[in-house]
C-alpha cells in the first residue's frame, strides 16, 4: 500500500474526525496577529469554479476546462494578473468548491447563493490548451476560504470571501505541538522506508514536497531559560529576552557553528506564521492518505485541528506498522546466500 506521492487508505476504525465547530483583488483589511494564532481578516473577491471533488489545502489536481464561461472566467483572470491570456499567466488564483449537484445535503444546509460555503484558494501551476479549445489545467490548494457573499455579473460566479482557520486556544498550543511532531516523525520514517522498498524507478521516492515545505521547524536541545517561561506566561519580556540576548544565536559558535533552531529570526518567523503553517501541515499529511468524500468534506470543514491530526496519525500508523515488517522481511531475505536476487523478489510480493 503505498504511501509517498501515492496514497495511504486510512483505517477507518481507528480513529474519526469531530465536526466541530485567488487572491484576485486585494484584501482590504489587515491582519492581526494575537499570540501564536494569526487571525486573519482579510476580505477579497474571488471566481468560483464548482467541481465534483473536494480539494483539501496543499493538494494538487487537474482540471479540464471546456465551457465557454469557465474558459472566459480563467482568460478574465489572467488578464488582471497582467497575461495576455491563460497559458502565460502563472500563479492565477481561484476559488475551488464542491458542485451543488455532488455536494452532499448537510453541507448545502449552511450554503449560500446555493453554494457551499467553505471552499479552498487554488493557484494554477500548468496549462495546456488543447486543439478543441478547452483547457487542461494543474493547480493546487493553498487556504480554505469561508465565502461571506455571492452574486454573478459576470456568465460565472465571484463570492466575497475570507481565509477560514482553525480554532486552537492557548491551552491546546502544547497538545497541537505535540500531535504535529508525532505525525512528522511518522512521516519521516514512512519517506525512509518507502525509499527502501522501492521496486522500480516509477515508483515514487520520499515523501511529497508539500511535508517538508510545511514541517516543524526542528526542536532545541538547548536548556529551558527564564526567557522560555516567561514567553509561556504571556509576558513580552520574554520575547526580548529571547531575541536578543542569545549571542550565540546571532554570530554562531566557533566550534559548533549557528544553531538555526535558536536563531531569533527564525523563531520570529515560526512564532508570526506558526499558525497557518501547522494547518498547511495537517492538511499535507491528509493529502497523503486515500480519502472518500466524506473524509475529505469532514476534514475541510473541521475547525478543530487537534483532532484532525490524531485521525491523521491513526491513520498512517497501521501503514507505517506494515511497511516496518516489509522493510524487516527483506532485510532478512537479502541475508540468504546468492539470493539476493529472489530477496528483492520476495520483498516485492509482501
Amino acid at each position: 500500500m503505498p504511501v509517498a506521492g501515492q496514497r495511504v487508505a486510512p483505517h477507518r476504525s481507528s480513529a474519526q474526525v469531530p465536526l466541530r465547530h485567488c487572491r484576485s483583488a486585494q484584501p482590504t483589511l489587515r491582519h492581526v496577529a494575537a499570540r501564536s494564532t494569526m487571525i486573519d481578516t482579510s476580505l477579497f473577491a474571488v471566481s468560483l469554479f464548482p467541481s465534483n471533488k473536494v480539494l483539501l489545502p496543499t493538494a494538487t489536481g487537474t482540471l479540464h476546462v471546456f465551457e465557454q464561461h469557465f474558459l472566459k472566467m480563467f482568460d478574465d483572470l489572467a488578464a488582471k494578473a497582467g497575461g495576455h491570456d491563460i497559458l502565460s499567466a502563472s500563479g492565477v488564483r481561484f476559488g475551488h468548491i464542491l458542485s451543488p449537484s455532488v455536494a452532499p445535503p448537510a453541507l448545502l444546509e449552511n450554503s449560500i447563493g446555493g453554494v457551499p460555503r467553505v471552499g479552498v484558494l487554488a493557484s494554477v501551476k500548468r496549462v495546456t490548451r488543447l486543439e478543441d479549445g478547452s483547457l487542461m489545467m494543474q493547480y493546487e490548494g493553498s487556504r480554505r476560504i469561508k465565502l461571506l457573499s455571492v452574486w454573478q455579473t459576470q456568465p460565472y460566479m465571484i463570492a466575497a470571501a475570507s481565509f477560514m482557520t482553525d480554532s486552537v486556544s492557548p491551552s491546546e498550543e502544547s497538545l497541537v505541538d505535540s500531535l504535529e511532531w508525532d505525525l512528522y516523525g511518522y512521516l519521516q520514517e514512512v519517506g525512509r522506508l518507502s525509499k527502501q522498498l522501492r521496486t522500480s524507478e516509477d515508483a515514487p521516492a520520499g515523501l511529497p514536497d508539500s511535508i517538508p515545505r510545511y514541517a516543524p521547524p526542528p526542536r532545541s536541545s538547548r536548556p529551558r531559560t527564564i526567557a522560555d517561561y516567561l514567553t509561556e506566561a504571556g509576558h513580552p519580556a520574554g520575547t526580548s529576552i529571547s531575541m536578543w540576548q542569545r549571542h550565540g544565536s546571532v554570530y554562531g559558535n566557533v566550534k559548533q557553528g549557528k544553531d538555526a533552531t535558536q536563531d531569533p529570526y527564525a523563531v520570529l518567523s515560526e512564532r508570526l506564521g506558526k499558525d497557518t503553517r501547522q494547518e498547511l501541515f495537517s492538511f499535507a499529511a491528509a493529502s497523503m492518505l486515500e480519502l472518500g468524500p466524506a473524509e475529505s468534506l469532514a476534514l475541510l470543514t473541521s475547525t478543530d485541528r487537534a483532532a484532525r491530526l490524531q485521525w491523521v496519525a491513526a491513520a498512517v500508523e497501521p501503514f507505517l506498522e506494515e511497511q516496518r515488517a516489509k522493510a524487516s522481511l527483506a532485510r532478512v531475505l537479502g541475508r540468504g546466500g546468492g539470493g539476493g536476487a529472489g530477496g528483492g523478489g520476495g520483498g516485492t510480493a509482501v
